[in-house]
């Protein structure tokens, strides 16, 4: 039953993604704007022909990356490829490192550099061919080793401790685990704004008079320390702009990018932040964490109930004694399972937008935040129109046309 599931599973995955993708270009090649749209965002034809031209690039490079993904799903699943390399790992027995630690840390870094073309592609080709990318080879190969390294030292501690709950508790590993993902992410939440994130981007304190006068009476409004406002350097590799939250209790901060700072006024600001803190005062975060630790609690334990099928693992060639043999196969079939859940956790994201927008509205000025969004989809050359179908499964915000109308209510 277990093997006609994972099987039926990976390929309803692997047909769907592609599919929905192609749906995708071919309602955009086929969508429409009205004058009176364009007018609302100061656009011309020439502009929505270039921002349906940027996205259907990316589209048709998710399906590359799709191919790419369903050849090493095929081969590391059901060709053997975890086998042949836990034979390359046993052959390699110089190396004073535990031989599924050692199988583990191979794994992460093939998939790495199997995925560098498309990441090269994507940065130097379509970004740069679109007028955002100001990223060059020195920092994004530095980038790259940084990530990788950071990477290698994560997953490396963490299979450890993994490695050492599976072997010490064989029947109740999962909840050790979870235990440990919780304790994972709390860390996590204190330590990515503090440690991880400043060694990419340099951040620094708002310094705008101006802007830091509109956050004082905003902090007074809403009752929300906003005494950790930083500015992100992301013009360093792109013109994309953004703003985000992060953190965890004393650790939050609100981030904007340097590039947002430049197209948006002070009350414009205003509003995005409110926005932000929306997402603070609705319990968003919260809420997400908490479901968060259910689902992988129940994902831990649904795990541990397939490791039980012996027959299974060893007739693909997969040794259900080895962790590191379990975690590469689930590796590849959690992404596929997970997929159909997407529209699910895409429609809450959606409802979070919106109560974020109805919270910033009370707050500050909605025609504020209705030209910011204007001003953001605009320079980032943002999606006008899309596919129902793949809005409901993929997007997690509403479009801007929703969303515009949910601000004049």
């Amino acid at each position: 039953m277990i093997e006609l599931f994972i099987y039926l599973t990976i390929t309803m995955y692997i047909l769907i993604k592609i599919s929905l993708d192609m749906l995708q270009i071919s309602y955009i090649r086929n969508a429409s704007i009205t004058n009176d749209e364009l007018e609302s965002f100061s656009i011309n034809l020439d502009y929505f022909d270039k921002s349906n031209s940027y996205n259907i690039d990316k589209l048709n490079l998710s399906i590359v990356n799709m191919i790419v993904t369903s050849l090493m799903l095929v081969y590391f699943i059901f060709l053997g490829g975890i086998y042949d390399i836990s034979k390359i790992v046993e052959n390699i027995g110089w190396v004073r490192i535990n031989d599924d630690l050692m199988l583990i840390i191979i794994f992460l870094m093939m998939v790495s550099i199997i995925n560098i073309p498309i990441g090269l592609y994507k940065t130097f080709c379509i970004e740069e061919k679109y007028g955002f990318n100001k990223n060059n080879l020195n920092l994004y190969v530095k980038d790259f080793i940084f990530s990788l390294s950071i990477s290698l030292v994560i997953v490396a501690g963490l299979f450890t401790v993994f490695n050492m709950l599976f072997h010490a508790f064989p029947e109740s590993w999962w909840l050790y685990t979870w235990g440990v993902y919780i304790i994972f992410n709390i860390i996590a939440l204190y330590a990515y704004p503090t440690i991880i994130a400043p060694i990419f981007n340099n951040f620094k304190e708002l310094s705008d008079i101006k802007i830091i006068n509109i956050i004082k009476n905003l902090s007074m409004k809403t009752d929300f320390n906003i005494s950790d406002v930083y500015v992100m350097d992301g013009s360093k590799r792109s013109t994309h702009s953004n703003a985000y939250f992060t953190g965890f209790y004393k650790s939050k901060r609100i981030v904007f990018f340097d590039t947002l700072l430049d197209i948006l006024n002070p009350n414009e600001v205003q509003a995005v932040l409110a926005h932000e803190i929306g997402h603070y005062k609705k319990n968003h975060i919260l809420k997400s964490m908490i479901l968060s630790l259910i689902l992988s609690l129940l994902g831990f334990y649904l795990l541990y109930k397939a490791t039980l099928y012996d027959s299974f693992f060893y007739g693909l060639n997969i040794n259900p004694e080895s962790p590191a043999q379990l975690i590469i196969f689930f590796s590849f079939v959690l992404p596929s399972i997970l997929f159909f859940l997407s529209p699910i956790f895409s429609s809450l994201s959606r409802k979070n937008e919106f109560e974020a927008d109805n919270y910033a509205k009370q707050f500050s000025d909605k025609h504020a935040l209705i030209s910011s969004l204007k001003k953001l989809y605009k320079e980032n050359l943002t999606l006008f129109k899309t596919n129902p179908l793949y809005s409901r499964i993929y997007n997690s915000h509403p479009t801007v046309f929703e969303r515009i109308n949910n601000l004049k209510l």
